[in-house]
């Protein structure tokens, strides 16, 4: 049985022929022990925490042929009845003693971790020795203009995926959020594959198609490690599991413990063959995965205030006709004119720093303008003020001359 990433074997005996019940207990040492070929988990026995997450289990029939020489009489052939397989007994359920926290947010000023440049590399035979979790046919050390590079190419002779891989022994990529890194396109339409093995088991694969449609040149890739449900097209995505799980994407638990990452080729296009070339392979954080400037978002523009209603200009005509001075709007009284040198007149008050002593002398210019204009307006105002006094004097003139003759005229 697989738990939690873990392989246990278990062999009961099959001595006589007589029907039986088969026990083997989870917590009796000497019954369940890790597979031999499980170097990595050697010792392991099943307990609670490794059983609360059982991905799979099988029963196999082992030729032991090293029982079998001498002519020991053992039979390799016959029959086996199984029935009523079942887990029995009653036991706690396992509790972790404290849920791994979830970070909300990639800590932006993480330094990245830099997978492999390939400028340390002496020849072809070292990048293979460094990349040899897998096949290592297909690679090669290649340097252009003193920058060294992965060269990987294929026919798929050998399939319609082929893959290589570097070992990573556990890299921690908490705080992280991004891979980034350099490919040169061979436009092949085919596709560069990345996997990222995790140490419990998972594998999260993300391709990226060599485009016929762009240039056959050097682009940079960044495919976001926890990506958006709604478009699991541009970053990762579970495509093995040990333990069974279902496809999902990346979450931030899973990059506390990295295993391994792969790069490989599938095969999306009849033509047979790759041959692109990778560089600066590296894990970055939220914010330091592109150059390009952050996006800011236009200011919103207010909404226009909504008109209010003039207020309404009291009817002043009475007043105007009788002259009240209590309630008649117009006054004579001549308003002073400001000096327009002082620093608080608007004239010559701003904020803006003064671009040259052109403008230094428009704004002088501007300003003694304004102040001719406001004298010749005050001079105006002066004028009209001597002429309104005048006819007012003739109307009160004429008035009187009309009562002294009407009354002369009735004596």
């Amino acid at each position: 049985m697989n738990a939690n990433g873990v392989t246990f074997e278990a062999y009961p005996s099959l001595k006589g022929k007589d029907a039986q019940v088969i026990d083997l207990p989870f917590d009796k040492p000497g019954v369940w022990n890790v597979a031999s070929w499980d170097t990595a988990n050697a010792g392991k026995t099943p307990d609670q925490k490794l059983l609360s997450k059982v991905g799979s289990f099988a029963i196999y029939v082992n030729d032991n042929d090293n029982e079998l020489h001498d002519n020991a009489g053992r039979p390799r052939t016959g029959d086996l009845v199984f029935d009523s397989i079942k887990l029995v007994g009653e036991r706690d359920p396992y509790v972790p003693d404290s849920e791994p926290e979830e970070p909300s947010e990639p800590v932006t000023d993480a330094d990245p971790i830099v997978i492999d440049d390939f400028e340390s590399y002496a020849d072809t035979d070292a990048v293979k020795a460094a990349w040899g979790n897998r096949g290592t046919a297909p690679l090669s050390l290649l340097e252009e203009d003193g920058n060294k590079a992965l060269e990987f190419k294929t026919d798929f002779a050998d399939g319609a995926w082929v893959a290589t891989a570097k070992y990573l022994d556990g890299q921690d990529w908490s705080g992280l959020d991004t891979l980034k890194l350099r490919v040169k396109n061979d436009q092949s339409d085919n596709a560069m594959a990345l996997q990222i093995g995790t140490m419990d088991g998972n594998y999260f694969l993300y391709q990226f198609k060599l485009d016929s449609a762009r240039p056959a040149d050097w682009m940079d890739v960044e495919v976001p490690l926890i990506g958006d449900e709604e478009d699991n097209m541009k970053t990762f995505v579970l495509s093995h599991s040990d333990a069974g799980e279902g496809q999902r994407l990346m979450k931030a638990s899973d990059l506390k413990s990295i295993k391994e990452i792969v790069l490989a080729s599938s095969q999306w296009n009849a033509p047979a063959g790759v041959d692109f070339t990778v560089d600066d392979i590296q894990i970055v954080a939220k914010g330091t995965a592109s150059d390009s400037k952050p996006e800011t978002k236009p200011e919103e523009p207010s909404e226009p205030a909504e008109p209010t209603e003039p207020e309404e200009t009291p009817d002043y005509s009475a007043d105007m006709a009788t002259g009240d001075p209590a309630t008649c709007p117009i006054t004579f009284e001549q308003v002073p004119v400001e000096d327009s040198d002082d620093p608080s007149d608007p004239a010559t008050e701003t904020s803006k720093p003064v671009a040259d002593d052109k403008n230094q002398s428009d704004n002088k210019n501007q300003s003694s303008s304004k102040a001719d204009e406001n004298k010749s307006v005050a001079n105006t105002g002066s004028s009209i003020a001597v002429i309104a006094a005048v006819a007012v004097a003739l109307v009160l003139a004429g008035a009187a001359t009309l009562v002294w003759a009407r009354q002369r005229r009735q004596r």
